[in-house]
Order: C-alpha cells, then structure tokens, then sequence
C-alpha cells in the first residue's frame, strides 16, 4: 500500500476525510497519541485497523467525534451523570463509555453492548473529524504491543505502508492515551489520564472506582486494559533501592541498557555509570505532566538506540501520577525489583525440546496455513516427533483459507484445502512450545496478550536465521502466492534441520 504523508493544511485533510469516507484507515494526531482512523459505521474499513495494527479482535476501538451533537449518533442514551464528564471535560483527553446504537457494528465495540466515545481538543484532530462527517473508530497508531506514537515520526516508522495516509500534526502535547471511564451503570475507571480520578469525583459528586484486572475470558471494555500494552523491544524493569544500588544493578548487566529517569535523578546517576548506557529523560520528579510527555518516545527511542533492556525508576501511587504509572508498569508487565538482587539471568544456548509448533499470521488463511502445511510435511518426511499447527490474531467469521495458497502447496503435493482459521487464544499459546510469527508485527501482539510467551516467540525468518519478514500475498495473483510459498518453504526447512540436528 502507498501510504499518503500529509500535512495538517485544509486541502490535505480533506484529501484525508475523503479517504475515510471511502472506507480507507488515515492516521491523525490528537492531543494524546496519534489514532489510526476508519469509519465507525463502515465494518469492512474498520477490520482495516486491526490489520494494520496486528491487533486482537477482542480489544474495542474508541470512537472519535469532532462535537457534541454527535455524540447521540453513535451512543443510545447519554446519562445525567455521563452529561456532566461531556460537558465539563470534552473537548478533551477523556472517553465516557455508554450504550451502543445498533448501527455501531461489533467491529468496533468486540461484540459489547457499549462504546466509547471521545471529542479531541487538538485543532487538527478537531478540523479533520469535521470534515469526515461521521464519527471515526481509532485506536493509538502503533502496532499492536509497542509504545503509542506522540510524533509524526513515530507513526512513519509503524504505519506507513499500512494506512492509507498519515497526517503529520506535530508532537502531541499530553502524550498519555485518554481517561476511559464507563458510565454505562456505576462510573468506573478503566484507565487513568490526564483527567484525574479526583477531576472526575469533583464533578460527579461521588466516589468513583477503579477497574480491577480482567479475570480469564472476560472482554475488555476499554482498550489497554486486557493486554501487555507500550513495550519496546527492550525488557523494562522497575527498579527500587538507593542511587548506588541503582547504578550497581545497570553496570552488572552484560548487553546493551538504557536507563530512563527523572532529571534529578539523572544528573546525580550518570557519573556513576560505566560508558556506553543509554540515557533519557523522563522530565522533573515532581511534573508528571513532563513524564506522560516525555515517556512514549523514551520508550521508542531505546529501540533506536539498541537497548535490549530498559531500567526505570518508580512512578508514584498518587492520582496525578496514574496514567504515568499505569502505562510504564504496564510496558515492564509490572516487574519491579530490587536493584540490589536484580540479575538477568545469562541466556543459555541449550535449547529446550520442542514438540509443538505454533504459527501466527493475520488472519490464518494464507501465510500460517502454507507454514503449518509445510513443516508437517517434512517433520514428516524426517520422521520427527514434532507438529504444528496455525492461527490467526483477528479470524472473522465464515473466512477460509485462500484458494491461492491451496494452489500454491498442491504444487507440491501438499493439500491444506481442509484448513479451517482458527483465532489464537491464550490456550493455544499456552500449548505451544515455540510460536513463529510472520511478522514483527505479529510478533509484538502475540507477546503484549501472553508475556510469558516471550521468550519462545519468534518471527519465522529470525528463528531460521534469515533477515526481513513474510510479506503478505492476500489480494495478489497466484505468482505472489507461490513466491510468499518459497520465502516460506526456505524458513521452513532451515529450521526442520535445526530442529531435527537438536533431536537426534
């Protein structure tokens, strides 16, 4: 896809706002992150997002809209006490949660009966809404699992080639995703920004709870809160202790490290670090606003750097400080330790046995069947003990695995015809004792919904040892098919000889 790079000028975001009502995804900046944007009432361009982000199916999107009139065109009531959060915070960097009208497609809501909504108070965000005409589901541009894009930048780097256009707005001056708060029965918090819990009692009158964790097979109503979620590839660990224990525990670590901290704590811990540690700002000790700012593109940047393992310091349990520590606990999977006993642990070269093989691609009707077809057949062939199977992160209802990909394997005697998509689940990746995925992308949304799958999941051509990922045939001719085939085949079999010089 040739990815459109637009300015924030009347004439581009038109050209954007005619995309959309196309049924086309355009990426645009609001005051928090960017969004990757479709319209809410279209299903076929909103399953576009979910493509593009390598995102489960089972998360909801957010439903922006440029005013208030047409906040009843997509929810089905609006409460006294939901009126009051409109009227006091929106435009703003807050999403109420609240009935569904029957025309939002379960697309958008994962198949819940509510939806939430919000009205951006960037200009650019505003003015492209406008122009759009209908109201716009979109979730933060980046691909599923990593750190959500605050710059142009950022959103370069993850969606172009993946979105129909990207609007460059700037830098977003919150920097954290918006509150969510469900006032579709008692309020509830499901995930802090910079409208504080406090903000929102004042206003209400009444307490208000917190969401507590999803308890196993149960939806998230909001998005970030199901899911691993801002991660870099880096590991990132909160850690605790004094200024010397601190930079004891960074000095000791044997591959590249990056250090995220407050300004303060920066200027006393640098002399005490050796050369070569990655260090950035996360702003004042006492600004949080300058954290939820600074923090996303901290994140990223360690990628760029080539960190392979991030240390933080601990965020406040405060209200002012939630959203800061909501995401950053979130990208460390809530590990914190104590600098003194922290030591990563040296990675071993002895390999553990592998019986099960799983493979992840989008949506498990090209790429992942070919893969599974083909490694049974030659674990076959070898007389190995291992076997595979395949999923896909978002599979809709009725698909089937593509004609072309049957032709391709027939080829070579290999017949996938009987495939039926399967979603990926937590018990599948439970069972699996190596996941390939096509994609980095896939990769990032496998370990954001399961982190302890990390350490044995894998893009296919890096666990084969080769560079790049398996492009995506889906729409192409029977050659792109058959050309996706051998890319896959090669991957393949490199890794049955791996694995079958391990067994014997």
């Amino acid at each position: 896809m040739k990815t459109l790079l637009l300015t924030n000028k009347t004439s581009d975001l038109q050209t954007a706002a005619d995309l959309i009502r196309s049924g086309q995804t355009v990426v645009f900046p609001t005051e928090t992150v960017y969004g990757i944007g479709a319209d809410a009432k279209d299903p076929e361009a909103v399953k576009k997002i979910f493509e593009a982000k390598g995102r489960p199916s089972d998360n909801p999107l957010i439903v922006h809209v440029s005013d208030r009139s047409q906040i009843t065109d997509v929810a089905a009531e609006v409460t006294d006490d939901a009126q009051k959060l409109i009227d006091a915070f929106m435009p703003g960097p807050i999403t109420v949660i609240l009935k569904k009208r029957p025309d939002i497609p379960s697309e958008v809501t994962a198949g819940l009966d509510t939806v939430g909504i919000r009205m951006p108070s960037n200009k650019t965000a505003s003015e492209f809404l406008r122009l759009c005409g209908r109201p716009v589901a979109a979730p933060s541009a980046n691909l599923s699992g990593k750190p959500s894009p605050t710059r142009f930048e950022h959103c370069v780097e993850d969606m172009d080639g993946r979105a129909a256009a990207i609007i460059d707005g700037g830098p977003c001056d919150v920097g954290i995703e918006s509150t969510v708060i469900d006032m579709s029965g008692e309020p509830i918090i499901y995930r802090p920004g910079r409208v504080s819990r406090g903000q929102i009692e004042q206003v209400l009158g009444k307490k208000v709870s917190l969401a507590a964790s999803l308890k196993d097979g149960e939806k998230p109503k909001s998005p970030g809160l199901k899911y691993k979620h801002y991660s870099p590839k880096a590991k990132v660990v909160i850690i605790k202790g004094t200024l010397d224990e601190a930079a004891n525990c960074v000095n000791s670590q044997t591959r590249p490290t990056g250090v995220i901290l407050f300004d303060e704590i920066l200027k006393e811990i640098k002399p005490k670090l050796k050369d070569g540690v990655i260090c950035l700002s996360l702003g004042g000790i006492n600004k949080p606003d300058e954290a939820a700012a600074a923090l996303f593109a901290a994140l990223r940047k360690t990628d760029e750097l080539g960190a392979e393992i991030v240390f933080a310091p601990e965020i406040p349990d405060t209200d002012k400080w939630a959203g800061v520590r909501n995401r950053l606990y979130r990208a460390a999977g809530n590990e914190v330790r104590e600098a003194s006993e922290f030591a990563e642990s040296e990675r071993s070269d002895v390999e553990t046995p592998i019986k099960n093989i799983l493979f992840v691609c989008s949506g498990n009707t090209c790429r992942s069947p070919m893969a599974e077809g083909l490694f049974n057949y030659y674990a076959k062939e070898r007389g190995m003990s291992v076997s595979a199977e395949s999923a896909g992160l978002f599979v809709f209802p009725g698909s089937k695995v593509s004609e072309n990909s049957v032709k391709a394997l027939a080829e070579l005697d290999i017949d996938i015809s009987g495939h039926e998509p399967t979603q990926l689940d937590l018990e599948l990746i439970g069972g699996a004792d190596l996941i390939l995925a096509m994609s980095g992308s896939h990769k990032s949304a496998i370990c954001a919904a399961a982190p302890e799958a990390d350490g044995k999941t894998f893009t296919l051509k890096e666990y084969a040892g080769a560079v790049g990922e398996i492009s995506d045939p889906f729409g192409g001719g029977i050659e792109i098919y058959k050309s996706c085939m051998l890319d896959i085949k090669n991957c393949v079999k490199k890794i049955i000889a791996r694995l079958d010089d391990h067994e014997n």
